[in-house]
């Protein structure tokens, strides 16, 4: 049982950092170049306040996040704020393949950009898989199941 509850706790402690590693690099990807970051948002299907309100608050809650991760204290409300991002960055992704939207170029910012829309689906699910899988964790930890 120590091996497993060793293998499972270091398991959890790198995917929590991928993760982190995740919401920092596209929240400084975003901030280096912001004026490219604001001109792609600004071709999504959204309306203008929206866009608006995302250029200027996504970078930061996506660098809350990342941080959050790498905090003792903020780990599990990170997590959840990430698994929610996860979810809503997804599910975008799917109604761009169920072609609710005309065009939609990627605002994504860094080396994502530059993979295609399956390959972006593809990754955020594993990303929300991972996800799940901390949180799950900690709700067994939290129960006393291990």
């Amino acid at each position: 049982m120590l091996i497993k509850k060793g293998i499972t706790e270091n398991f959890i402690k790198v995917a929590t950092g991928l993760i982190a590693l995740l919401w920092l690099y596209a929240a400084i990807s975003k901030l280096i170049d912001h004026d490219q970051f604001k001109v792609a948002m600004s071709k999504q299907p959204f309306h203008p306040v929206i866009q608006n309100v995302l250029v200027w608050a996504l970078p930061p809650v996506e660098a809350l996040t990342g941080a959050a991760l790498l905090t003792d204290r903020f780990v599990k409300p990170g997590i959840c704020l990430s698994a929610i991002m996860f979810i809503l960055f997804t599910g975008y992704i799917a109604m761009i393949f169920l072609r609710f939207f005309g065009h939609i170029p990627c605002s994504c910012g860094g080396l994502i950009e530059k993979f295609g829309w399956k390959f972006h689906f593809w990754f955020n699910l594993t990303f929300l898989a991972l996800n799940l899988i901390i949180i799950t964790n900690y709700q067994r930890k939290e129960s006393g199941d291990i």
